[in-house]
């Protein structure tokens, strides 16, 4: 082994979650490269001067997860790429002699995930749930690929004003924002239905995005029988949480009839693309899924 691997790490807060080292550890190993990879607390108030110790400590790159994807880019040192500065998110640093650069491999995430599925997304109508960064970065790749986008949110207006930047900065004028007064009739429109709410994880994990509706879906016992009038079993239904890997959301789509995924995928072409930004080699797709998988599975 090299006596000097390649740095490489994820800063958030929270990050005892972090499912990212054992991925980028499997996938450096199987392509035998010397490099670590370790996940750090870092604070938001020090977020700044952590990039900066990275880089003069000789980190090759870095992953940001919550809360840092878009305040990184606050910092006058960060050249985003085209989209991560129209998105105003990034999740991926490279350190080199341009400096600091920023990516976002986020919304390419889901976009590779689903077509892994066999979900096809070209041309199709997308409802997307949800309006903070996750949505934010999904919605905008969408928009570019000129999609149909409905974005819903339970604060209507957040929804509104992002589909509004959407059309503003992609030019495509398909882009509509609301709340979740009209869910239902978004879902039965829908061919693809994306889930980016923390809703079914962590504190959230008995609840699911129905049960914030004032309709008859907020009775459980009758939800799957009404939501089979608005599903059909070709409607997509994509979850970005992987961790449980069928959120109560899931469950209640599939029981509909629904085809659904979770976002393992997701989190693997994420890091899949971080780690081909970095190292100029496309990594084995499942070699991480596998180390994401038995990570998951070792937290059981």
């Amino acid at each position: 082994m090299n006596s000097n691997p390649q740095k490489y790490g994820v800063f958030g807060d929270p990050i005892h979650h972090s499912l990212s080292p054992a991925m980028h550890k499997a996938a450096f190993s199987n392509l035998g490269l010397s490099a670590v990879y370790d996940a750090f607390l870092v604070k938001p108030e020090d977020l700044e001067k952590s990039i900066l110790k990275a880089k003069d400590d000789g980190f090759c790159g870095l992953n940001l997860t919550i809360p840092h994807k878009e305040s990184v880019l606050k910092f006058d040192f960060i050249s985003p790429d085209p989209f991560s500065k129209m998105v105003g998110a990034a999740n991926t640093l490279r350190f080199s002699s341009n400096g600091i650069e920023a990516f976002n491999t986020d919304a390419m995430g889901a976009l590779l995930a689903l077509e892994s599925e066999n979900f096809h997304t070209d041309g199709k109508n997308i409802l997307i749930i949800g309006a903070g960064g996750a949505s934010r970065s999904i919605s905008f790749l969408f928009g570019l690929r000129k999609n149909p986008v409905k974005i819903v949110n339970r604060t209507a207006e957040k929804a509104e004003k992002l589909a509004v930047e959407i059309q503003e900065k992609t030019g495509n004028l398909n882009v509509s924002g609301g709340g979740f007064s009209n869910l239902l009739p978004d879902i039965a429109r829908a061919d693809i239905i994306i889930q980016t709410t923390e809703l079914g994880m962590g504190k959230y994990e008995n609840v699911s995005v129905f049960d914030q509706l004032e309709s008859d879906l907020k009775n459980e016992n009758l939800r799957v029988a009404e939501l089979k009038k608005y599903l059909t079993p070709e409607s997509v239904v994509f979850d970005i949480v992987y961790n449980p890997a069928e959120t109560k959301f899931l469950r209640e789509a599939k029981a509909a009839g629904a085809q659904t995924m979770n976002g393992t995928m997701m989190l693997v072409y994420q890091g899949a693309l971080a780690f081909e930004i970095w190292t100029g080699k496309k990594p084995d797709i499942s070699v991480m899924k596998n180390a994401v998988l038995k990570a998951l599975d070792s937290r059981k």
